[in-house]
C-alpha cells in the first residue's frame, strides 16, 4: 500500500475573513497614515537632534 497525502482543503471556502481584498479607499488611507507617521517620526528625531545642540539652560 502506497501512502498518499490528504487532499488540501479548498482555500476559497476556508480563507480567513481578513484575506478579503482591501477596498481602494481604505488602502489609500492606510498608505497616507503610514506616510504621516513617517513624517511625524522624522520631525521628532529632528527635534531631538536640535535639543542636543542647544546649550544647557541657566541653572542646570
Amino acid at each position: 500500500m502506497t501512502p498518499t497525502r490528504p487532499t488540501p482543503p479548498d482555500t476559497s471556502k476556508t480563507a480567513p475573513p481578513h484575506a478579503v481584498a482591501t477596498p481602494p479607499q481604505l488602502a489609500e488611507t492606510m498608505v497616507e497614515n503610514a506616510r504621516l507617521r513617517t513624517i511625524a517620526i522624522t520631525v521628532m528625531l529632528e527635534i531631538a537632534v536640535l535639543r542636543e545642540r542647544l546649550p544647557p539652560a541657566p541653572g542646570e
